[in-house]
């Protein structure tokens, strides 16, 4: 199975800091029909999402989990199916009495990956990630996983050195990647 493993704020949605309810779900203009393309191409979709907001007590797990099925049904009218959403709830500076092996399921942890491969039997070296900061792809790039990088909020010229030293490929935002790139020719 090939897997296109997906960040989800800056990726898929506008970023507006802790979204964690429907009315704060605003996509990316195009990303919708991207997912389709990207799906129609044979790619298993992931969504693999840091939500340090439940570490913090800015919200629950309950409630992520109540908006990822409001955006399975905006997505179900364009046929499209997120096979899985991966959620680290955690943050090392409100992680004290927790065992400190979760940490490694928050990027740029790779636990998250290793288990969506084990669960699925996803081929690493022929799947793909496409996130909007260095800590969604560095989980990738360790495990042999195509990165791809979509611009967000959090792009300066730092990000920016660090996608070349990488050879990490940058577009503005999903539609661009897959209008521009070779993404659905492989």
């Amino acid at each position: 199975m090939r897997a296109c493993f997906l960040d989800r704020d800056g990726t898929l949605n506008i970023d507006y800091d802790f979204v964690h309810r429907p009315q704060e779900w605003d996509w990316i203009t195009g990303v919708p029909e991207a997912l389709q393309q990207i799906q129609e191409a044979g790619f298993t979709l992931f969504v693999i999402t840091n939500q340090s907001g439940v570490a913090r007590g800015r919200f629950t797990l309950e409630q992520v989990k109540e908006l990822h099925d409001y955006v399975e049904s905006l997505l179900r009218v364009h046929n499209i199916h997120i096979k899985k959403w991966y959620i680290a709830p955690w943050h090392p500076d409100f992680h004290e009495g927790k065992d400190p092996e979760l940490l490694a399921e928050r990027k740029p942890g790779t636990a998250l990956f290793k288990q969506a491969e084990k669960e699925f039997g996803i081929n690493l070296q022929q799947s793909v990630m496409i996130g909007d900061k260095a800590s969604d792809l560095i989980p990738a790039i360790d495990l042999g996983i195509k990165p791809y990088l979509v611009e967000s909020r959090f792009m300066n010229k730092e990000l920016k050195l660090w996608c070349e030293k990488h050879q990490v490929p940058v577009y503005r935002d999903l539609p661009q990647l897959i209008s521009q790139s070779s993404l659905l020719k492989t």
